[in-house]
This record gives structure tokens, sequence and C-alpha cells, in this order.
């Protein structure tokens, strides 16, 4: 008991376990006082418990906030974190068109778009590098395959003499198609420059009139510490690296790949636009992918 007008609370640990000592009827006027202050206290002991449980799980919840908020919605990377594709060119460039112009010629059909017109899937530099042998060549045509036109693709190297020559049916264009050499045809040389064209046969009596495009390829050598990354890459990882290391036609041709076998993987589809709008090709992201032409 302590001296008159004071009250002595003891506690031995828990509240309702202690002794009150004070004047007659000090007793009921402070019960009040002693039951909101053991609310108060209880509140606090929950909150401290809420917060402690939540800097208990602090790494999950901010590794959630962490995850990027695009991931692949399909099996095509291990990789969970979206894949910036950087293309870095090569500072150089070669003569050729990538784009026929807006006018058409009288014997070819008459373009749906003339904003959108034969079209090689290169880079503004007309010049592309692979590590392939036998690189794959893209092209879109906005021709339909009504009037049986025919495609010739033609390669030549540094001294014109003819490397590769094919003529092939137009199928089910418009839209985008891929020209493959077979594999009987003799492979790239090492930093050898080829020139190739791409040609719309309008009128084959008058050669004259063919719609073209044409360009450089150059195949490099593929260095042993990317042989080495690329060994050990998932697929998306893979187009990563050849944009990174400047290899336009193993750039686009594993990424239409992947892309024709996974069409709706939203991370994917990024890819896609991201490679036209780098190029100034922006029109090229809506085409289809159609069947041409393997001989």
């Amino acid at each position: 008991m302590g001296a008159a007008g004071t009250v002595c609370v003891g506690f031995d640990g828990d509240w309702g376990m202690g002794s009150i000592g004070g004047p007659p009827g000090y007793l009921e006027r402070l019960a009040p006082s002693i039951m909101n202050g053991k609310k108060r206290h209880d509140q606090q002991i929950t909150l401290f418990l809420i917060l402690t449980g939540i800097l208990a799980s602090g790494t999950g919840v901010l590794a959630r906030q962490a995850e990027p908020e695009r991931l692949l919605t399909t099996a095509v990377s291990e990789s969970s974190f979206q894949l910036a594709l950087k293309l870095k060119l090569p500072p150089r460039g070669a003569p050729g068109k990538r784009r026929t112009g807006a006018a058409t010629r009288d014997s070819c059909p008459e373009l749906a778009n003339k904003n959108e017109p034969l079209t090689a899937l290169v880079p503004g530099t007309n010049l592309g590098l692979t590590v392939a042998e036998r690189p794959t060549f893209w092209f879109y045509v906005p021709y339909p395959p009504t009037n049986r036109l025919s495609v010739e693709f033609l390669l030549r190297d540094k001294e014109d003499n003819e490397v590769y020559r094919e003529t092939l049916p137009l199928l089910e264009t418009p839209g985008i198609i891929s020209v493959r050499f077979p594999e009987t045809t003799p492979p790239l040389e090492i930093q050898k420059l080829y020139s190739w064209r791409f040609s719309v046969i309008c009128n084959p009596t008058n050669r004259a009139e063919d719609v073209f495009v044409n360009g450089k390829v150059e195949r490099v050598p593929l260095a042993p510490a990317l042989k080495s990354q690329l060994a050990a890459a998932t697929p998306r990882e893979r187009i990563a690296l050849y944009a990174e290391n400047g290899l336009w036609f193993d750039t686009l041709t594993h990424l239409t790949e992947l892309y024709r076998t996974h069409p709706k993987d939203e991370a994917l589809k990024v890819d896609w636009a991201d490679l036209w709008q780098g190029v100034g090709l922006e029109y090229i992201r809506s085409k289809p992918l159609v069947p041409c032409c393997t001989p």
C-alpha cells in the first residue's frame, strides 16, 4: 500500500494477476482506467505481432513486388525474366534496296497498300551478318497468288560468280516467306561478301519488268565465347545473344521460328514488334507467316 492519494499497482506478468492498493473507493474508480489500459496494451501486442509477421515474410513480399510484369506464358525459356532484344548492327552498309518503289509495273498485280510493297526483311543498311553456313532469307510479298506469279532468288559471290539460283511459285501470299538453301548448296565462306537478289517475275517473257529487292550478306566466324554462351542458353536467350552480336539473319530466323511455334506468347509478341520497330519496318509485325519457298 502506498501513501494516501497514491496507487500502487503490482503485476505478476499478466493482466489481472497482481495487487492494487489505495484509499477507499479508489479501486472502483480505477477499474475502468485499468481495463482501458489493458485494452490498449492488447492492441499494441496485436499490432506488434502483425508487424513481426510482415517483417518475417518481407523477403517474399519484396520478391513478389520485384518480379517483372511480363513473364513468358509458355515454356519457351527457363528464365522468367523479360529478355530485352537489343539489336546491335555493324557500323557499315552495302548498296542495294530493301523495298520496291510505290509504283507498280503494268504487268504486276496492283498493290492493296502502296506503302507496303515487296520488302526484304533486312536492316536499312542492306547488309546482314550471319554465322550460319546456309542462312535463311526472309521477304514480305504483297501480291496474291491468283496471277500464278513466281519468284526468283539469286546469290552471287564477290567476283560475281553465281552461287545459287532458284525459281519458285508463290503459294499463299500476301505474307512473309522464307528462302532456304538446300543442303547440296556449298556453304558460304567466312568473311566473304555475297550479293543476293529476290525478284517477283511479273512477266516471264520480259524479265525487265521484274519487281525486285537486293542486298548483301556476309558470314562471320563464330567466336568461341559466343559459341559457349549459345550452347548454355535457352531458345530466347540465344535470340538475344544473336541480336547483341549484330547477327541479323540468325536473330530473325530463330525469332521467327520461335514466334511461329508460340504465336500466343506475350513476351515473344513484344520481341517481334520491337525487332521491326528497330529497323523501321513496323508494318511487318502484323503480316502472316506463309509457306514458301523451299526447293
